[in-house]
């Protein structure tokens, strides 16, 4: 029993923050959707700016293991690693012009176009919020298994090299879908946005 107590508080301080982050951003991202009446772009926008967050983080996080990888790899194989890391940035730059040519103006609902403008320049206070949010979460994540209780052992190190894990590819297919559906629904006059918005968030 009194192991168990003993990891009661380090399990709730892992968990707590991330639960937390996903109300939080959640109901931002609703309120958006809803109250303020988002289309398409923010939504697509703060995907492409968390997988900035997360890729950037990434990368932190490989110079950070740099000599504990050292011990168990070569100096080109870690090098070779955070190159092989370094290309999705290349990825998100495609991606920015593909979001913000397509989704934010070509594609955008009548009327929506300044509203796109606003957020871009980051004048959307609920956006920035959201996007804040995430960024405060991943670096307390950063924080937490790099700093405060280093567990290397446990990093997929691999995906972190990869250009594309699972959440990547997640991101980076929502975004090509997300431009197609800016698209599809003002052009066949669909009145079923909100559906695939909030669609999108689930996942």
């Amino acid at each position: 029993m009194a192991g168990v107590l003993n990891l009661l508080p380090e399990n709730r301080m892992y968990a707590i923050p991330p639960i937390i982050y996903a109300l939080v951003s959640n109901a931002l991202q609703i309120y958006g959707i809803i109250v303020l009446g988002w289309h398409f772009f923010p939504i697509l926008y703060l995907w492409w700016w968390e997988e900035v967050v997360l890729s950037t983080f990434g990368w932190f996080k490989l110079r950070r293991m740099r000599p504990y990888l050292r011990q168990k790899e070569s100096d080109e194989a870690v090098t070779t690693g955070e190159k092989s890391a370094q290309i999705r940035f290349f990825l998100l730059a495609v991606y920015f012009v593909f979001v913000v040519v397509l989704a934010g103006f070509l594609f955008a609902p009548d009327g929506s176009a300044i509203q796109n403008i606003l957020t871009i320049f980051f004048k959307n206070k609920v956006f920035n919020l959201n996007l804040l949010t995430f960024v405060g979460i991943q670096g307390w994540i950063f924080w937490r298994d790099f700093y405060h209780t280093p567990r290397y052992d446990k990093v997929p190190v691999a995906e972190l090299r990869s250009t594309f894990d699972t959440r990547s590819a997640v991101i980076h297919a929502g975004l090509l879908i997300g431009a197609f559906m800016c698209y599809l629904l003002p052009k066949f006059n669909l009145k079923t946005e909100h559906a695939f918005m909030f669609g999108f968030m689930a996942v």
